[in-house]
């Protein structure tokens, strides 16, 4: 009786066993299938990416050189100016006042000095007498010595009335210079992009010349890119590139690389350069600081034959030439065969590679399964996979 009991147990646990491993046990996901792709047209770009701002190429910041406060603004955000227009005034007084205290200083120096010329003539006057009756012995050598030292001294005041006459004139030159910068000329013909003053403010230009707008010719703009280390060294001055805006994705605005500079920005450990090109924008679609996308094009190829990159080991990624196999099809769309080809490779991007010989559009080729962990990341980014 327990020979059966244990029989019967034995065989539930057998059971047991076979639906587990029959049913709750995964499928070998380490063994994918070998993969067909079928040769299509394409067109491939292998581009550098990055993000950049617009700006525009000319500009000027206009800012106050004296202090005071603004008495009137000209212009509003956006306005139009040309080259010379009055833009701001700031108040004049304190200014005007400095200018008339400076006049009223060298009207009295230019009196002192009148006087001490007149001095100085009846100085030269006296000595000349002293020194002719000195001759004569009819005068003393005491008051011939007095005569020559007025005479000198007389010189000598004059000279410093002359010094103080030039700094007044320099003091004045000086005054009536900021007094002229209380009026605020346009540097350039353009738009007024920013405004950061009102009327009524004050601004304080005894530490910094404080900005009061942002003037700039908006008929071509220049694209800053940010362009990480790892991919500067692909990019070259000429090189084609294009961008697109963040509100018009589908459009392409194409221009050549200008500049590549040594600055630089570290966002997350991460070094950027600038790189910098001009596009026109006669329609001025193109606003300052506006973000774009940009693709530096490193090689490109038009209606071209082309393959998913994963046909390439990634070993064998640069490679120019690799034995594909080809698989036949007889009439009933079964396979019918296969053969090893030798097959050129051209331009390639992060998803396709160009196929220049060996193969013709249509053809079914048969790829090696990959790594479960490499094939899961796969998918073919052209064409229909077979």
């Amino acid at each position: 009786m327990k020979r059966k009991q244990y029989g019967i147990l034995g065989i539930v646990a057998l059971a047991a066993v076979g639906i587990y491993f029959g049913v709750f046990r995964p499928a070998k996901a380490d063994i994918p299938a070998a993969a067909l792709y079928t040769v299509q047209r394409a067109d491939l770009e292998d581009v550098v990416s990055s993000l950049g701002k617009l700006e525009p190429a000319t500009y000027v910041d206009v800012g106050a050189q004296v202090s005071g406060q603004i008495q009137v603004l000209h212009v509003e955000l956006g306005s139009q100016v040309m080259k010379g227009d009055l833009v701001a005034e700031i108040d004049p007084r304190t200014h005007l006042a400095k200018v008339e205290a400076d006049k009223a200083t060298l009207a009295n120096l230019e009196a002192t000095l009148a006087e001490r010329r007149a001095n100085l003539v009846q100085a030269e006057r006296n000595y000349k007498r002293d020194a002719s009756l000195r001759k004569q012995n009819a005068a003393s050598e005491l008051s011939a010595q007095t005569s020559e030292t007025e005479y000198k001294v007389a010189q000598a005041q004059v000279k410093a009335v002359e010094a103080q006459i030039d700094q007044a004139k320099a003091s004045l030159a000086s005054d009536e210079l900021n007094l002229s910068y209380t009026k605020i000329y346009a540097p350039i013909s353009g738009t007024v992009v920013t405004l950061d003053v009102k009327e009524g403010q004050t601004l304080n230009a005894n530490q910094t010349a404080p900005q009061l707008m942002r003037i700039a010719v908006l008929d071509t703009m220049t694209v800053w890119a940010s362009v990480s280390e790892a991919d500067i060294s692909k990019i070259g001055t000429g090189m084609d590139v294009y961008f697109t805006t963040i509100g018009d994705t589908e459009t392409r605005y194409y221009a050549k690389v200008q500049k590549i500079l040594p600055s630089y920005t570290e966002e997350n450990d991460v070094i950027l350069y600038d790189v910098t090109f001009d596009v026109a924008n006669p329609e001025q679609v193109f606003l300052p600081a506006m973000n774009t996308q940009v693709f530096f094009v490193r090689s490109q190829a038009k209606d071209v034959l082309a393959l998913p990159i994963q046909i390439l080991p990634a070993e064998r990624r640069d490679a120019k030439k690799i034995a594909l196999t080809v698989v036949r099809f007889d009439g009933n769309g079964k396979a019918a065969g296969e053969e090893t080809r030798e097959v050129t490779l051209g331009v390639r991007t992060r998803t396709a590679v160009e196929i220049t010989g060996g193969l013709k559009e249509g053809d079914v080729v048969r790829v090696a399964a990959q790594p479960a962990g490499q094939a899961n990341r796969i998918r073919p980014p052209m064409g229909p996979r077979l």
